[in-house]
């Protein structure tokens, strides 16, 4: 259900981008794209720099946002006071009809994933109302690696050495971050320099009896526990204490 939500984003993203046409469909998606990435690389570093800030469960998401809506808004303002606003750019007929759409599509479904990943580094992912909608295990794999594959494009760009694995490790470690603690459920740490108290609960028969030692010729009486000695049977008999 997730990933066709995704679509019918996108396709409203399509739609859009059809009203305005290729070129500035264009500046668009890039700088959603720009920010996207900047907002998985950049967000966490900003609780690292700002200790103060991470006192939510929602502080890395905070700071993803951030990130992405202050980056966005800085290139589309750039974008439109300096190069949309002031050149105009035609395209031919049907890449405005055509390719407009399906640049906005892409962009589109890209802020949806972007989403998706919010929602699932928060605490909501473990609702049961969210869990109904298929926010599972299959709907991250294929929701992240869109993500994943736009970043990689910028990665190529900026990085000094490109790495795959670079991007695929940020994004699993943005999502292991939300995943509640495992925790053993033991008792409390024992120091192992004190003493180890005997069992009083498996010894609580054995100590209400005192013990005496009988020595008598073999054959004793039954309920006596026997063992040959020299010749004799040393017969254990256990007597109940008084009081």
């Amino acid at each position: 259900m997730v990933f066709w939500l995704g679509i019918l984003f996108a396709m409203f993203f399509a739609w859009f981008a059809f009203k305005i046409g290729f070129y500035e469909t264009w500046a668009l998606v890039f700088n959603i794209v720009v920010s996207v990435y900047l907002a998985v690389f950049v967000g966490p570093l900003i609780l690292k720099m700002v200790p103060a800030a991470d006192d939510t469960p929602y502080a890395t998401i905070l700071a993803m946002v951030s990130t992405a809506v202050a980056v966005f808004l800085i290139l589309e303002s750039i974008s439109y006071s300096l190069i949309t606003s002031q050149f105009g750019v035609t395209f031919p007929k049907v890449l405005d009809m055509l390719g407009g759409p399906a640049l906005g599509f892409a962009g589109g479904f890209l802020v949806w994933s972007f989403v998706f990943l919010l929602i699932c580094m928060s605490p909501l992912c473990r609702n049961k109302l969210v869990r109904a909608i298929s926010f599972n295990a299959e709907a991250k794999a294929a929701t992240t690696s869109n993500i994943c594959w736009w970043c990689n494009a910028v990665h190529r760009f900026v990085a000094f050495e490109y790495g795959e694995q670079t991007v695929k490790r940020e994004v699993n470690k943005l999502l292991q971050s939300a995943e509640p603690e495992k925790r053993e459920r033991t008792g409390p740490p024992t120091d192992s320099n004190e003493p180890t108290l005997p069992d009083i609960a498996a010894n609580t028969k054995r100590s209400s009896y005192s013990r005496g030692i009988h020595y008598a010729p073999s054959g004793g009486a039954s309920g006596q526990q026997s063992r040959s000695t020299a010749g004799l049977v040393e017969n254990e008999v256990f007597y109940p204490l008084a009081g």
